[in-house]
């Protein structure tokens, strides 16, 4: 599995810049996902650490931490860069120009197979962002789960965006038709922030769903019409 993880390193940054760091994961997600698919793979490192510095007076430069597995790349790309352009397909154009310019050189380096085939992996992991329409949207708690009379049909949905990540619980009738559909949950777009409501949905009966949390205290209970 190949992980690759931008972090702003630049200094005195706005308090609600914070809150929107989460934005680009969702383009390393899709990202790191299909390269490993691909079959691309970094010897004995698995993670790549790319620290944006905010200072064009800096140039790339990278480490190896064997204890980490990961290589360490600094860069002096300013990472409010990309917060401040305003639209979706403009951050996935600096996302990708991310890539070509800091990754792919790492990955063709590290990497066992030719450069040519980097290179078309690179290209094909970047249109898998564009074909999942900038979105991971995946199934939760083992759904679709069947209500007891086995007349509706429950399933938990997370989603993440690059505005965040919401946790959906959608209900259909028996003839197809959706009943419900509520967002249990608004967060940050980071799997490791919203892991903590992942877990299992439970039809205590005909009209009464338990959602409930795998790792934490969190659970809901929603109710459902006919």
């Amino acid at each position: 599995m190949v992980n690759i993880h931008f972090q702003d390193w630049g200094k005195n940054r706005p308090k609600k810049h914070y809150n929107r760091i989460h934005e680009m994961r969702i383009f390393e997600l899709i990202f790191s996902n299909k390269l490993s698919e691909l079959g691309i793979k970094l010897g004995k490192f698995e993670n790549i650490i790319v620290y944006c510095l905010a200072d064009p007076n800096k140039r790339m430069s990278y480490e190896e931490n064997h204890a980490l597995q990961a290589i360490s790349v600094s860069i002096p790309y300013d990472f409010m860069d990309f917060l401040n352009l305003d639209s979706a397909n403009a951050k996935f154009q600096a996302f990708a120009y991310l890539v070509h310019t800091y990754i792919k050189p790492i990955l063709e380096r590290y990497s066992t197979l030719p450069q040519l085939t980097v290179s078309e992996c690179v290209e094909k992991a970047l249109e898998q962002i564009i074909k999942q329409n900038y979105e991971a949207v995946f199934l939760v708690g083992k759904t679709p789960k069947k209500s007891p009379d086995r007349k509706k049909l429950a399933i938990l949905k997370g989603i993440h965006r690059l505005e965040g990540f919401q946790l959906r619980c959608e209900v259909y009738n028996e003839k197809g038709l959706k009943i419900m559909d509520q967002i249990l949950v608004r967060d940050v777009g980071n799997e490791i922030v919203y892991s903590r409501y992942l877990g299992t949905l439970k039809w205590e009966n005909d009209h009464h769903i338990v959602v409930k949390s795998s790792s934490s205290n969190w659970l809901v209970e929603i109710h459902v019409e006919d």
